[in-house]
């Protein structure tokens, strides 16, 4: 086994050889892979998946109608049922009238959390101080809108179309990702690969730790891998958000035996 001189000289080998999509693709090595894409948005992520997996079927979650367009125009660029499309939200219990908040600003950080006025890690919100009272209150009406969507758990989802094994779930829910994983229930065990978001910051108010994904992923076998993305705040100098990659052990022994 090759050593290396620094931890410096490890790490720069490691960015040679290794990237989000290298490192995903190690881990699922194989092409018929079955992706749920939990807040698809507009279908840039799913996009990026069949791109690294062109035979893959991807389950999309995404509750915002104005998405669907553009979302739907991902889809038809794959044979039929390839790319399947939920207008739903994913949680631990069923609603069909759960309270959804939309921001004018961009459909991407729309969610079940409100974006906080109050933040003092959000850079958009500190420079409302420098605008006119009508700035601030046109902006302020911007965000927080509220909606009504329907709310299904993911288990409920995977039993009606016997699913029996899921490759890799990439959950990004501004901050309800613990609730999609509670929507899963004993079908987390069928789960190879997590990539979720984790919002460490106050720009929504409630903010998350890595608590609140390992209480949940830990006991049914996983562990973390790596940290795929970082988010660094220009202005305060914090980790605002991380995308973090979690494995089944099932599925690291299983690739373990491989090798050998």
């Amino acid at each position: 086994m090759q050593k290396y001189p620094s931890n410096e000289e490890r790490t720069q080998k490691y960015l040679e050889n290794f990237n989000r999509e290298k490192t995903l693709k190690y881990l699922i090595d194989k092409q018929d892979v079955v992706i749920f894409d939990i807040g698809a948005n507009i279908g840039s992520t799913a996009l990026e998946f069949k791109q690294w997996w062109p035979k893959s079927q991807i389950h999309c979650f995404e509750p915002q109608t104005e998405c669907l367009t553009d979302l739907n125009k991902v889809k038809d660029q794959y044979p039929l049922g390839e790319i399947i499309i939920n207008n739903k939200a994913l949680g631990k219990e069923a609603n069909g009238n759960a309270i959804f908040y939309t921001h004018d600003i961009s459909s991407g950080l729309s969610g079940f959390n409100k974006i906080n006025p109050s933040s003092l890690d959000s850079i958009e919100l500190a420079k409302l101080s420098h605008l006119s009272n009508a700035q601030q209150e046109s902006y302020l009406k911007s965000i927080n809108n509220v909606r009504n969507v329907q709310l299904m758990r993911l288990d409920d989802y995977i039993h009606k179309h016997n699913i029996v094994h899921i490759d890799l779930l990439k959950i990004d829910t501004q901050g309800h990702e613990p609730e999609v994983i509670e929507g899963l229930g004993e079908a987390l065990s069928n789960v190879d690969v997590i990539v979720s978001e984790l919002m460490l910051y106050d720009y929504y108010e409630r903010t998350l730790s890595f608590f609140d994904l390992e209480k949940l992923l830990i006991p049914a076998g996983f562990k973390l891998y790596d940290i795929s993305h970082i988010a660094k705040n220009p202005m305060n100098g914090r980790t605002d958000w991380v995308d973090v990659i979690y494995v089944n052990e099932r599925l690291r022994v299983k690739k373990n035996n491989a090798q050998k």
